[in-house]
């Protein structure tokens, strides 16, 4: 099979670059930034923590189920049609979210929201793989990482910022109306800017295979989303379980599919490659450590020691410089040590997370300290991110880069489930064990710094087996690459 690219009037990789950058950026923007408007929310609109949990987890289930659907829908139609589909989606549930009078329909926006950045985040991934060769795709995956990255740990910053400043005294609702202009942006741009790249493949869908994966998926997502919220309810261990022989049953699918000479949702002979498979393994186990890590620590700055969620956002500034300055240098420190610059930047980011543990149980009270962790939390987890997606995706071929870019970004989507999910159970458990004196302060503050710093050996756990895994992994490829040589 072979990738059809279509020049558009001026477009080139650079340009397409630039739009496309704008997608990375508002998916990862709106899975953080609602949370700082959530009890200005809750307040208006009169929602329950049960429905503020589900306009969070809206966004999140539809997002982590849909991408294999919208990356083969990429493949199919045009990945550069599909990522304006998905804006103008993403716009619109924006739209509908900033309107919202009730707390459901604010659920339902997310939901559309979500589905946009699903159709929307596969096309980046896949574009940039195709379109970019040797250090131009480095220097490209390190340019979209640093975005990412920015968009992440500045997302608290601009939404306590925007619900501060109160424009046109419309609060939580600018959290929603600021994709507008940038959504705009991208649709105005993108029909002339992006190049259109595509499967030569039929363009026919997979209906049964794409309903039964987002299925499996959101049986899996949702409970891990919001269980523990509800203290594990009897649906919330069912639907994991039910979704083992659906998942078992979608690759059997997909398979007999594939030999009858259709066009599955994803080629289950992918994950027979143990480059590849070994890939996505590491990266759930080294995703499921980012958010989780800056729930527990929002958590810790919020509640143990009473810091605003502007004041909690702001501390999020190193790391955010130095995520971004890490992806700037990561093709140059590839340059120098090749792809064992990812085990460079998991080890930073280790020493990090073993410092964020220390302070911890020092209470957090030397700000010298936190300040240093998340300088290598930020700097380590930018020099690994766009590297290790470009290894991850340079193992596939390019009829293979869209069904590969789907996989890694459900990988990472449901690692990021899990990791909150364990690191929950971690924190509030830590928590209930020691009992908090209420109006105390300190005893609060020491308290969470107690069990931020427990909670936190899971993340550094998680990265430790990552690097081994990653030792791993190099090994696999390397004997990949030297046996050609040898058979000749």
């Amino acid at each position: 099979m072979s990738v059809a690219t279509i020049e558009t009037g001026k477009a080139g990789s650079w340009s397409s670059l630039s739009v496309l950058l704008t997608g990375c950026f508002l998916t990862i923007l709106d899975l953080f930034i609602v949370n700082v408007a959530l009890p200005d929310i809750q307040r208006e609109l009169h929602a329950s923590n049960a429905e503020l949990q589900l306009i969070m987890v809206a966004y999140d289930v539809p997002f982590g189920a849909m991408l294999l659907n919208g990356a083969r829908l990429g493949d199919l139609f045009g990945r550069r049609r599909l990522f304006l589909i998905g804006m103008a989606t993403f716009a619109l549930g924006s739209l509908l979210c900033a309107l919202a009078p009730s707390p459901w329909l604010l659920i339902g926006s997310r939901v559309i929201q979500g589905v946009g950045a699903a159709l929307m985040m596969p096309q980046v991934y896949a574009s940039v793989r195709l379109l970019f060769d040797g250090d131009a795709r480095r220097r490209a995956f390190a340019i979209m990482g640093a975005v990412q990255g920015v968009a992440g740990a500045a997302s608290q910053v601009i939404g306590g910022y925007l619900i501060a400043i109160n424009l046109g005294d419309l609060g939580w609702r600018l959290v929603f109306l600021v994709n507008l202009p940038v959504a705009l942006y991208a649709l105005v741009a993108g029909r002339w800017m992006i190049v259109e790249t595509k499967e030569a493949l039929p363009s026919k869908l997979d209906i049964r295979g794409a309903a039964l994966g987002a299925l499996a998926l959101t049986l899996v997502l949702f409970p891990l989303m919001v269980g523990r919220e509800h203290n594990w309810p009897w649906w919330a261990i069912v639907g994991p379980l039910v979704s083992l022989p659906l998942f078992a049953y979608f690759a059997w699918y997909e398979v007999q599919l594939t030999r009858r000479g259709g066009v599955p949702v994803i080629d289950i002979s992918l994950f027979k490659r143990n480059g590849f498979t070994l890939g996505i393994i590491t990266a759930f186990l080294f995703f499921s450590t980012i958010s989780s890590f800056s729930l527990s620590l929002t958590l810790f700055l919020q509640v143990g020691l009473g810091r605003t969620a502007l004041e909690a956002g702001t501390i999020f500034v190193p790391s955010t410089v130095a995520f971004f300055v890490g992806s700037l240098l990561s093709e140059a420190v590839a340059k120098k040590t090749g792809h064992w610059a990812v085990f460079l930047g998991m080890l930073i980011y280790a020493i990090g997370l073993i410092v964020s543990v220390a302070v911890g149980f020092d209470t957090g009270n030397d700000s010298f300290m936190l300040s240093l962790s998340l300088i290598l939390n930020g700097l380590g987890q930018g020099i690994v991110i766009p590297l290790f997606l470009n290894l991850i995706l340079s193992t596939v071929s390019n009829s293979e880069a869209g069904m590969a870019s789907g996989a890694c970004s459900t990988m990472q989507t449901a690692g990021a489930a899990f990791g909150i999910t364990i690191v929950g159970i971690i924190l509030f458990s830590v928590l209930d064990s020691v009992g908090l004196q209420p109006g105390s302060p300190l005893t609060s503050s020491e308290h969470y710094g107690y069990a931020f710093a427990v909670a936190t050996i899971y993340n550094l756990a998680a990265v430790i087996l990552s690097l081994v895994l990653f030792v791993r992994l190099q090994n696999t490829l390397s004997r990949q690459r030297s046996a050609p040589h040898a058979n000749g």
